[in-house]
């Protein structure tokens, strides 16, 4: 058959073709999808090799930790540094900041330190990245960040010791909204719209403890200005000032709808070592209990042969709050925790009972209230099961907590707490 039949075919070429077509068909559906897979294969390849020369040439054109390199210049001086940090602050946008990358020359010291400062301080939009220009290939020997762990560890930003640190590659680079270098300027190219910190700290690593400290309040007091410019809602370190891991929240703390009592006395202002100063805490504390009146009350109604002898309205422990309130002031630091939780917690009751949210119970009520908590907790962990020696000395001390926790229990008055607290209708949903 010539090749002119595909063109032009005869009636007799067509019948022939049409008899051919299957095999001649798969044919060429066989090299078309060749030729496609081929043509496939090349743009993964050429995708693979822009990345390679891209990751390729940010490595070479990064700089050692020594500030040796190819095309290194002049060395940057420290005031040059603050003058371009300045800049760099003032070009900074908080609202298109979301993540933020801390190079340090190793990554196992000040950049991690900078890095756990930060991450204290902003929410879960954020992205908080530390790595480190030339980082040891082998994990890092605890031992080496020990100083560093143990300060920061001092001040409740957790530094684990012995992480493998992470190289700098360019992905991150482009990635982040924001770079800080700490000690290394200039040692890795950045986009021309990404604003760049550059820090000049000394390095912790093999320095002596006193000079770790003051490393860490220097990294500490520049992560401070950062939270400023990058208008964060927490922009203090202070223990005194900082959110407690795990504390649980209401929506009503701070929002009641009736006048605070004055904290004229609280000296310092309101985060002084004294009872009014702690108030808005122990409010807080006081109104997870009232949250949790009536499941409170469900639950003991429920246990049974162990349940008072009455209907126990909806219940408040003000003993809890204060243990509570006794555990965020230890964290804190803050002197003398069980009086001054004991005081502050006593200052929100007084306050609450004149409003009408709390309602004294009686002596025999208390007392049945601590005897069933007594009997249910008998029941559920036995003496004979208690530790031996001083082991056991915690779970008695734990009873007795418990036991001064229900003997302090007031009765929780739902529509005064919502006039007072408009807020809870959204936790309790449908009060009785």
């Amino acid at each position: 058959m010539s090749t002119n039949a595909w063109v032009d075919p005869d009636p007799e070429q067509r019948a022939r073709l049409a008899a051919g077509w299957p095999i001649a068909g798969a044919v060429w559906f066989k090299v078309g999808l060749g030729y496609v897979g081929a043509l496939a294969a090349l743009v993964l390849i050429v995708f693979f090799a822009v990345l390679f020369a891209r990751e390729w040439l940010f490595v070479r054109r990064t700089r050692r930790p020594s500030g040796a390199a190819a095309d290194a210049g002049e060395p940057v001086s420290g005031a040059a540094l603050r003058r371009r940090s300045r800049r760099a602050a003032a070009r900074i946008d908080p609202a298109r900041v979301r993540t933020v990358l801390v190079v340090s020359p190793r990554g196992i010291g000040r950049s991690v330190m900078a890095a756990a400062y930060l991450r204290v301080l902003v929410d879960d939009e954020y992205f908080v990245d530390a790595r480190g220009i030339d980082p040891p290939d082998e994990p890092v020997p605890p031992a080496m960040q020990r100083d560093v762990s143990i300060v920061m560890g001092m001040d409740k930003a957790w530094v684990e010791p012995g992480q493998s640190a992470r190289r700098i590659m360019a992905a991150p680079v482009r990635a982040a909204d924001l770079v800080v270098r700490i000690g290394c300027p200039d040692a890795f190219p950045v986009p021309r719209s990404t604003p760049v910190l550059d820090w000049d700290v000394p390095d912790p690593i093999g320095a002596g403890l006193v000079d770790v400290f003051s490393i860490r309040d220097d990294i500490r007091r520049r992560v401070e200005s950062l939270a400023e410019a990058l208008a964060l809602e927490r922009r203090s370190l202070d223990l005194r000032d900082r959110d407690l891991p795990g504390r649980r929240h209401t929506v009503a703390e701070g929002r009641a709808t009736i006048a605070y009592p004055e904290v004229s006395d609280a000296g310092g202002g309101a985060l002084a070592d004294t009872a009014a100063g702690w108030f808005a805490a122990a409010e807080a504390r006081v109104l997870v209990e009232i949250v949790d009146a009536p499941y409170t009350a469900a639950e003991i109604n429920d246990r049974g042969p162990f349940a008072p002898d009455f209907t126990v309205p909806w219940v408040a422990s003000a003993g809890a709050a204060e243990s509570a309130l006794a555990d965020e002031l230890t964290w804190r630091g803050v002197g003398g925790p069980p009086t001054l939780a004991r005081d502050a917690v006593a200052r929100v009751v007084e306050w609450l009972v004149e409003a009408g949210v709390l309602r004294p119970l009686s002596d025999e009520r208390r007392v049945a209230l601590r005897e069933s908590g007594q009997a249910q907790r008998d029941h559920d962990d036995p003496l004979e099961e208690w530790p031996r020696g001083l082991a056991g000395e915690y779970p008695a001390m734990a009873e007795l907590r418990h036991a001064e926790e229900d003997f302090d229990t007031w009765e929780v008055v739902p529509a005064a707490a919502l006039r007072v607290y408009p807020g809870l209708a959204a936790e309790w949903g449908s009060p009785a």
